[in-house]
């Protein structure tokens, strides 16, 4: 371990550990975390860039493997509250479980250029390689689909949905981190209400947490040294550490131990 080098200026604690995920790291910070007077949630206007950061980390670093995606559209009259989708999207993926079983699921909204909404559905559950069986799948969804947002347009139960396969095995992943990084589709409509959380997912998809690995930042900027992305000595350490848990992998850090409450940055 090196004696702390650096002075950090900004408001947050020093560095006391770091979590090893699947392909990220998590920074942990000790110290007093600020006084929040008023707790209560606002209304969500848009993607915001902590909730991004999240989808990012739970996507990239979940043991589950997603093996399909649903899309769901609708159609040319579309819901502008997103109550009313989030109702819809409810009730989708209560008919999915009595279709499949428990599955795992994680899906993510999305705007298309006329303003209606959309959804992608991340699952566990694979396709039927028979044919009839394949068939079979796709006309369930899309007649559940159609059935829950109460269409009435037959062009909608052709083409409302898109059930397919993937089929890379970190497909999904990818898929959805670069979901996360984009921020076209994602602006909410002038006139949509109510838009509601962007992404959710079933109670297994969150990785595990991780034991805290004791360290120093002088320790967490030593194992960075050479990344393209490496802070300044100006800067604080990354909160996530996208795809840099290898490297920690290699170096000799400390063991796991115990250490003070950490304090999100």
């Amino acid at each position: 371990m090196t004696s702390g080098a650096f002075k950090n200026p900004y408001p947050m604690g020093e560095v006391v550990g770091v979590s090893i995920y699947r392909t990220d790291v998590l920074v942990h910070r000790g110290g007093t975390a600020p006084d929040v007077h008023d707790r209560t949630r606002g209304e969500i206007k848009e993607f915001s860039a902590k909730s991004r950061a999240r989808l990012a980390f739970v996507a990239s670093n979940t043991e589950v493997e997603f093996r399909t995606m649903i899309t769901l559209t609708y159609p040319g009259d579309f819901p502008s509250d997103g109550r009313k989708v989030k109702s819809d999207l409810n009730k989708f993926l209560q008919w999915v479980t009595k279709d499949q079983g428990r599955c795992s699921v994680l899906w993510f909204l999305e705007f298309q250029q006329r303003g209606a909404p959309h959804v992608h559905c991340l699952y566990s559950f694979g396709i039927p390689r028979n044919a009839d069986e394949r068939r079979g799948l796709r006309f369930r969804v899309s007649a559940a689909w159609y059935r829950i947002v109460g269409s009435g347009d037959v062009r909608h139960l052709q083409a409302g949905t898109r059930t397919e396969r993937i089929r890379k095995r970190d497909g999904a992943r990818h898929y959805a981190v670069k979901y996360a990084a984009k921020m076209h589709q994602k602006e909410v409509p002038a006139s949509y209400r109510n838009v509601g959380r962007f992404w959710g997912c079933s109670r297994d998809v969150p990785p595990a947490e991780q034991p805290i690995i004791r360290c120093t930042d002088d320790d967490v900027r030593g194992v960075l040294h050479g990344w393209q992305f490496e802070p300044s000595s100006e800067r604080p350490i990354f909160r996530v550490l996208f795809n840099q848990a290898d490297r920690f992998r290699d170096r000799d850090l400390d063991k796991p131990g115990v250490v003070d409450k950490p304090v999100d940055a």
